[in-house]
């Protein structure tokens, strides 16, 4: 399988970190909207928390797109160079590298690896991660 061309490749990198960036928000809002109802709060604050999302979806949109940059180029050449150029291949890419990112972020922040907001973080940020790498490969490889 080869890329549909360079412009194709400047294209995947914005267009996953995009598609990361969304299913990042998309759970945001999700677990914000449940803890603000679970604390019994309405509607209406829910509603007044939504200020935060383009924020939100700007800060993940930056991360993806770096992480894509310094962690995905070399792993992105490491498995074509090894042959692995199949879309399964790059989503269980996205899902591995966006959860040891998280992980080596909580680790730099210190937090106890025993936690279970620990796992929790790094294991959800396999699926916006996975959907990422989904995207890189639809859109520079076609198909």
């Amino acid at each position: 399988m080869k890329i549909r061309g360079w412009g194709a490749v400047a294209l995947a990198y914005p267009a996953a970190a995009l598609a990361g960036a969304i299913v990042v928000t998309i759970g945001f809002a999700a677990i914000s909207t449940y803890a603000t109802l679970a604390n019994g709060m309405g509607w209406a604050e829910v509603q007044r928390g939504t200020w935060i999302l383009p924020a939100a979806i700007l800060y993940a949109f930056t991360a993806y797109l770096a992480g894509l940059v310094v962690i995905g180029t070399p792993a992105w050449w490491l498995l074509s160079r090894a042959g692995r150029k199949r879309r399964s291949d790059a989503v269980l890419a996205g899902a591995v590298l966006s959860s040891a990112a998280a992980m080596i972020f909580v680790l730099a922040a210190r937090e106890p690896v025993t936690a279970w907001e620990t796992w929790a973080l790094t294991l959800s940020l396999a699926i916006p991660g996975a959907i990422a790498g989904w995207t890189l490969h639809r859109v520079a490889y076609g198909g």
